[in-house]
């Protein structure tokens, strides 16, 4: 859902912020399950997982990485994925879902906004791994994300989904957005939401 590619701050305002681990809001974590039953961990990124990002993207079907990242993309270049994870959890935010492997955490879905340059409005997207779609992590993460971002303040959140992503509508649809046209693209829409 949607094309947000981080871009809406410069990233030397990004490096500026110099978010600390005294600044990381850890009370935002949380336990949830699947429709199904299977346990999973929500909590907001962090600078470490970078790497569970860029292997999270690589592993997303050529499908789902092509109507996440509204284009086609192989794999995230450096300097994206560093501007995914890099954020000041205010203009900035990302949840990941998280599951235990052997050694390390798996991201299976991630949620995130940023702030346009009013700081009213935020452009978010989110994105599940595909074996885990459809089981309820995309609209736990976005509930999550939407209450977060009242929190900080903004008014208004948006994405830009491609007018033949059905999966995609029928969660905007589910979390009751506001579903219209977009001036600049006839394939592409604006799914909405004041907070």
């Amino acid at each position: 859902m949607g094309n947000f590619l981080g871009k809406n701050l410069p990233l030397s305002v990004r490096e500026a912020c110099g978010v600390s681990r005294a600044d990381y809001p850890a009370q935002w974590q949380r336990i949830a399950r699947t429709r199904d039953g299977i346990g999973y961990r929500i909590r907001p990124i962090r600078i470490e997982d970078a790497e569970r990002d860029r292997a999270f993207i690589i592993h997303l079907s050529e499908a789902s990485r092509y109507k996440r990242m509204m284009g086609s993309v192989r794999e995230p270049s450096h300097e994206l994925i560093d501007r995914f994870v890099r954020i000041d959890y205010q203009h900035d935010m990302a949840f990941v879902a998280v599951v235990d492997q052997p050694g390390a955490e798996r991201i299976i879905g991630v949620a995130r906004y940023s702030a346009v340059s009013d700081k009213t409005d935020a452009e978010f997207a989110v994105a599940v791994a595909d074996e885990w779609q459809s089981r309820g992590i995309g609209m736990t993460l976005l509930r999550l994300l939407f209450e977060y971002a009242k929190g900080q303040g903004l008014r208004r959140l948006h994405a830009l989904i491609f007018a033949n992503n059905d999966r995609m509508l029928d969660l905007a649809r589910k979390l009751q957005l506001k579903i219209g046209s977009w001036p600049d693209d006839s394939s592409v829409l604006e799914a909405a939401r004041d907070l």
